[in-house]
């Protein structure tokens, strides 16, 4: 805007520069057309002074017209001056007004782009703490897993273990009562066999001191027959 009021100064210095000029020039005509009146006068030989001092009304008139158009050109060149600066500030208010809106514009999806930017990066985050979450829960579930099947081994080997050494235990002690129970028939059929034995003896010894005296007895009583 202020270009525009320098250049108006300017077209008005300029034009009361040619208004000036005009009307110095318009006194130079009327000069001009003053010494030729007198030379004219002086050439012929004669005349009255009032011929000497006529001004052609013709040539004043034309010149003023031609000032008066010159004026009015000029006046029309400011008109179409100001018409076009205000049709150009006009103009450079639209383009500004259109800039303004595109630049808002602008402004408005960068911030569209930076708020879905935003939400893609919590996105992203939220993505990223929940695959964090899915490992940390399959490796405890792993961890788990391994931990199990650890102590179900060792379960399985303890079952086993003990009950490899009840079974030992169990054929031991079957073992050892056997071999009690062996012992003891041994025993008693020992000393079964050894009563038996005994019994077998005395009545043998009884038999025979039986047989012995029944035969001294008999031999007695041959003797004494």
């Amino acid at each position: 805007m202020s270009k525009a009021t320098e250049q108006n100064d300017k077209l008005k210095r300029a034009i009361i520069i040619s208004a000036v000029l005009h009307i110095i020039l318009f006194a130079v005509l009327i000069w001009s057309s003053f010494d030729e009146h007198i030379e004219a006068s002086a050439g012929g030989g004669g005349g009255s002074a009032i011929d000497a001092v006529m001004v052609d009304p013709g040539a004043v008139v034309q010149q003023y017209n031609r000032q008066q158009d010159q004026q009015a050109s000029a006046r029309r060149a400011e008109e179409e001056r100001k018409k076009l600066q205000q049709q150009q500030a006009e103009e450079l208010q639209q383009k500004q007004a259109a800039e303004q809106e595109r630049l808002k514009q602008l402004e408005k999806e960068r911030l569209a782009a930076q708020e879905q930017q935003k939400q893609a990066e919590e996105a992203a985050k939220l993505a990223q703490q929940q695959q964090q979450q899915a490992e940390e829960a399959a490796k405890a579930a792993a961890d788990a897993k391994k931990k199990a099947e650890a102590e179900a081994a060792k379960a399985a080997a303890d079952a086993k273990k003990k009950a490899e050494a009840e079974a030992v235990k169990a054929a031991a002690d079957a073992k050892k009562k056997a071999e009690a129970e062996a012992a003891k028939a041994a025993a008693d059929a020992k000393k079964k066999a050894e009563a038996e034995a005994a019994k077998a003896a005395a009545e043998a010894k009884k038999k025979a001191e039986a047989e012995a005296a029944k035969a001294a007895a008999e031999a007695k009583k041959k003797a004494d027959a």
